[in-house]
């Protein structure tokens, strides 16, 4: 009997000592822009934080940045039907797979306040639909701006006979203003301007690209909309990963969006420092009746493109992030 319990007990400590350690789950990562510009910087930051406090539990493997990697506006998609399970990307280069996605860049509320009012359950409901899930965002709080070459400038809120380049962000508005537009990948904005094909673009007042301040030579103000870059993954492995690597990813992620507000606000004030002084850009100011219908012009033409992809979800979103 003796005899026997030694073997039991010989048997269990074996078992204990052949049981596998726990595997450490490896995911892909991409951003749908270029690997070191400053719309992927946030996300890189995170991938490193979370791969430095991840270790034994979950790492995310960064194949970089589109065009490198492929056609930035099919990176959202890519995730959704599992090539990358994690992404930094913003609303106009994932609309193939959500085009309701388009209405992040009408957020006049913060993520936190999102959260409160139920409204980021409500479009993690609609990303679910095609297999995404949007966890957190790195920048907010930024507008977007017109920029024209040296012989364009403008004294009202009307872009007619502008050639303009555009994402599909701001395409409605600048047409609903009389432009005419071609979509092109960021990296094309120097060249067209160079050349003469386009003679303005949409770009956030924070991120410019190195050389495109010897194109541009005036900022258009009030800005416009809300640069909006989402932490996207697919919803299948999310739902998947072990409990610890997804509460894991979910804190480091939120942290990151924590420091964005307070990011985003300085990065404003510098690049706005930078363009008047170090740039010499001359700012078109639109005021008072102007300056409404520049806005107007922009929210009226964002809301009609979400309603005409999905009214009555346009209605519900309005009124969750909307401050009106």
């Amino acid at each position: 009997m003796k005899q026997f319990g030694k073997i039991a007990i010989l048997a269990l400590i074996g078992g204990m000592l052949s049981t596998p350690a726990k595997a450490e789950v490896v995911i892909t990562g991409a951003s749908c822009l270029p690997e070191g510009s400053y719309f992927s910087e946030r996300f890189e930051n995170f991938i490193a934080d979370l791969n430095e406090r991840g270790k034994g539990v979950i790492q995310i493997n960064y194949i970089g940045g589109a065009p490198a990697i492929g056609d930035p506006y099919s990176v959202g998609l890519k995730v959704a039907k599992g090539a990358y399970d994690i992404a930094n990307c913003t609303d106009a280069y994932y609309q193939s797979a959500l085009p309701i996605a388009d209405v992040w860049k009408l957020l006049e509320v913060t993520p936190t306040e999102l959260r409160a009012n139920g409204g980021w359950d409500y479009i993690t409901e609609l990303h679910r639909e095609v297999n995404l899930v949007p966890i957190a965002r790195m920048h907010y709080g930024v507008p977007f701006h017109l920029y024209l070459g040296p012989d364009n400038k403008i004294d009202k809120p009307d872009l007619t006979g502008l050639h303009l380049r555009v994402a599909p962000i701001y395409t409605n508005f600048f047409q609903a203003m009389g432009a005419t537009t071609q979509q092109t990948n960021s990296t094309d904005i120097f060249p067209l301007m160079e050349n003469g094909t386009i003679v303005g673009y949409g770009w956030p007042i924070t991120g410019m690209r190195p050389g495109w301040e010897t194109v541009t030579k005036y900022r258009v103000d009030p800005g416009f909309y809300e640069v909006d870059f989402q932490l996207l993954v697919n919803a299948k492995m999310w739902d998947g990963l072990p409990e610890e690597a997804r509460e894991l990813v979910q804190k480091i992620a939120l942290e990151h969006e924590a420091k964005a507000g307070e990011q985003d606000m300085a990065d404003i004030a510098a690049a706005q420092k930078k363009q008047v002084e170090e740039f010499g850009f001359d700012i078109i100011r639109f005021e008072g009746e102007d300056a409404e219908k520049w806005l107007a012009g922009a929210r009226d033409a964002g809301w009609a493109g979400i309603a005409k992809i999905n009214e009555e979800q346009a209605a519900k979103l309005r009124k969750l992030f909307a401050k009106e």
